[in-house]
């Protein structure tokens, strides 16, 4: 995944960066009001980490892939995981997807 993790996280902010607020709905503890910008930070066989950005700090907080990559085929699936949660826990909430 090490290899790759630039790439993909690059993809992510260029190409679909309207999905990172979706992720932002799996963090827990909520993300504390006045956040600036969640930034895709790292990604390895367990999970993605996101940057919370506030305007005088930042908290990475890490968002647990539903089982571990063991080959990088695999990592697109489980952030598609990770979304679907995501979505779910929106709807739970009355929330638009």
């Amino acid at each position: 995944v090490a290899a790759c993790e630039a790439g993909m996280l690059t993809h992510l902010v260029d190409d679909h960066a309207e999905l990172v607020p979706l992720l932002l709905r799996l963090v827990h503890p909520r993300p504390e009001r006045g956040m600036t910008r969640a930034v895709p930070l790292a990604m390895d066989r367990y999970g993605v980490t996101l940057r919370l950005e506030y305007p005088n700090a930042h908290e990475d907080v890490r968002l647990p892939f539903p089982r571990p990559v063991t080959e990088i085929d695999q990592a697109g699936p489980q952030i598609h995981a990770l979304l679907a949660a995501a979505r779910r826990v929106s709807h739970r909430n009355g929330l638009p997807a």
